[in-house]
């Protein structure tokens, strides 16, 4: 039985038209989500540059919990020979993407690896349309109000809008979640053409087998609350205490985005999530799509 038995998702969302935005979807394989798991395929791909896609994982290894890392740091994150990463870290210094300390010999991500992010936030034009209607939201909801992408197995934030409430579980630009515990990761999951949520989810499956029962219990409930009302929800199941509920929408240009709201659940319990938050989320959601037709 595939990962994905008995987890679709019926609701056509008013937020968009699934089919007509996912023409290529058949493509979506091409990205995969463990490259380095996967250079032995390579020689099978005659476009596929080994060199790079081990340059592009050697940043990727840095996060804002492990932003100093050192050769053999990285040698064991990504399995690569020692020889090979040191040739190059040394090349993503000098390209001005990584920078070493002296005192400790160690190696953390360089100001060119911020233009680069800062070109794609840049080139984000929902973000104009979009960021007024969260902050809106967010003051009303008094709770945080962010828009993500999917990377690989997880979402990512690209904006966000505080409420003045929300002081304590404030998260940025450029955090990330796990797709199968949070609200935001579901509601994409949800929204996706059915043959690409089959592929990530066989690949959640693989990645967190022995936690998939319960997982698959919540991926299930939640796909039904989308087909129902539209929103996706996580109670407590990511962090204890914080509850959320996201709605996913397609944009033509940017492709599966998914808007959250959350919060502490004593600011958050389910009912208001149900009641009040989840159709506004909605109707939000569905503004934006208004304003960037």
């Amino acid at each position: 039985m595939k990962a994905g038995d008995n987890m679709r998702a019926s609701h056509n969302p008013p937020t968009s038209n699934l089919n007509e935005q996912a023409s290529d979807a058949d493509a979506f394989d091409a990205q995969m989500l463990d490259p380095l798991s996967a250079f032995d395929e390579a020689p099978k791909d005659r476009h596929f540059v080994t060199a790079l896609a081990r340059g592009v994982e050697i940043l990727r290894c840095f996060t804002p919990r492990e932003t100093l890392l050192g050769n053999q740091d990285l040698a064991t994150k990504t399995g690569l020979p020692k020889a090979t990463v040191t040739r190059l870290t040394h090349t993503l210094t000098r390209l001005g993407c990584l920078k070493r300390q002296v005192q400790t010999g160690k190696y953390q991500l360089d100001v060119g690896v911020m233009g680069i992010g800062y070109a794609l936030l840049s080139n984000l034009s929902v973000r104009a349309s979009s960021h007024p209607l969260m902050e809106e939201m967010a003051a009303y909801a008094q709770a945080s109000v962010a828009m993500a992408a999917r990377d690989r197995l997880q979402m990512v934030y690209l904006d966000v809008a505080y409420g003045k409430a929300n002081m304590s579980t404030r998260r940025h630009i450029g955090t990330y979640l796990p797709m199968h515990l949070t609200s935001m990761g579901r509601a994409c999951l949800a929204a996706m053409p059915e043959n690409e949520r089959e592929f990530i989810l066989d690949h959640l499956r693989a990645t967190h087998q022995d936690d998939w029962p319960m997982i698959r219990k919540g991926l299930e409930r939640a796909f039904r609350d989308y087909a129902d009302f539209g929103y996706c929800m996580s109670i407590g199941e990511w962090q204890r205490d914080i509850n959320s509920v996201a709605v996913p929408m397609i944009h033509a240009q940017h492709g599966l985005l998914a808007f959250n709201c959350g919060g502490p659940s004593f600011h958050l319990p389910r009912e208001k999530l149900e009641e009040d938050i989840g159709p506004r989320l909605v109707n939000m959601v569905n503004n934006i799509e208004a304003a960037t037709r």
